[in-house]
């Protein structure tokens, strides 16, 4: 009787385990997290959300900056209005995101914000070189003596001022032939196109495509 008992609690063990294995065959895999894909109702409930309480353009202009619509906790804020979000259960890498102020208006708002707008305390915690947010990162390493942040000059011209005058220098900045800003005539002299063999005998010119009535020459 022992030695039917002992082959009776292994054949069930056996059948458990063949059990549980074909239960984990059969079962489907989880979901891959995707966080482009929301479900179309809670976008739009989302959406309704920030139109209600902000306006119809603030939602508008901040489904553009967006694009898709995730949800996570809110970490922090910092000086340029920007919100740090946090989601533990997306793949790593993608667990950090900002959202960046809303700006007004409707056209060119994405010359309005770009990366630069990241605070230095924030920066190492966005890009996962540590885990300590910006207030703890500023409170632990930031200098008296630093530097004040400055945002994207190269999207602002005028932040680009003559040394001499302190104006901005929008004279100044490079205008090719055919600008759009260009006062001068783009002008054509000769061809269109230049063609892609010379004999040698012929004599290189520069063409002024500023005015139609010079031609530069090389001494």
């Amino acid at each position: 009787r022992g030695d039917k008992g002992v082959f009776c609690c292994r054949g069930m063990n056996i059948v458990g385990r063949l059990t549980d294995v074909a239960s984990a065959l059969m079962k489907k895999p989880p979901k891959v997290y995707n966080p482009s894909v929301y479900p179309l109702d809670g976008a739009i409930k989302r959406f309704t959300d920030i139109w209600t309480k902000n306006g119809f353009n603030y939602a508008y202009n901040k489904a553009r900056m967006e694009s898709t619509f995730r949800i996570g906790y809110l970490v922090g804020t910092d000086a340029n209005g920007n919100k740090y979000y946090e989601q533990k259960d997306a793949p790593y890498t993608r667990t950090r995101w900002v959202e960046y102020p809303v700006p007004s208006g409707t056209w060119a708002i994405e010359d309005r914000y770009d990366g630069t707008m990241i605070t230095p305390e924030w920066y190492g915690w966005m890009h996962y070189m540590h885990d300590k947010p910006g207030p703890q990162c500023a409170k632990e390493y930031t200098k008296p003596f630093k530097q004040v942040q400055r945002i994207a000059q190269t999207m602002e011209r005028p932040e680009y001022l003559d040394p001499d005058t302190m104006e901005p220098r929008v004279k100044n900045i490079h205008m090719p032939p055919g600008q759009w800003s260009n006062p001068k005539p783009r002008g054509k002299i000769g061809a269109k196109y230049d063609s892609w063999y010379k004999p040698a005998s012929s004599t290189p010119q520069l063409r002024n495509y500023a005015d139609n009535k010079d031609t530069l020459h090389i001494e």
